[in-house]
């Protein structure tokens, strides 16, 4: 069965017409670029270029020297309580020296360890 135009519109088209005449095809996409192919597109890897060791490369350094003058200074202050205990005769004072000496041991024992100097360093990136 035809058309009235002439055309036969089925799912395959002849180049040919009925009466011999080539009709004009329709464009295809390829046509219009023909640099593109009927291959479905895909991703493709596109492989960075490989940087030389040592070059762009962020450091990280760390510093305890704060969290090592805070425990010197204790040390100091320890050192200058022990000292003021020996020599000090008044019942009252000495119990106020045991118990700040008593304070500043037990802040010793908190900081003067790894786990204390790694958390409180100060950290740059270069």
């Amino acid at each position: 069965m035809q058309s009235i135009s002439g055309l036969i519109y089925d799912a395959a088209q002849p180049s040919v017409s009925a009466a011999g005449v080539k009709e004009p095809k329709a464009q295809r996409f390829e046509d219009e670029a023909p640099e593109q192919s009927l291959k479905p597109r895909r991703d493709e890897y596109i492989p960075e270029e490989k940087k030389e060791p040592g070059n762009n490369v962020e450091r990280c350094t760390g510093s305890t020297d704060k969290v090592d003058r805070e425990i010197e200074k204790l040390k100091r202050e320890k050192q200058e309580l022990e000292q003021r205990l020996n020599t000090e005769t008044d019942e009252a004072r000495i119990k106020d020296l045991k118990t700040k000496l008593a304070q500043v041991e037990r802040e010793l024992r908190q900081k003067d360890n790894d786990t204390y100097r790694r958390q409180h360093a100060s950290y740059t990136f270069s």
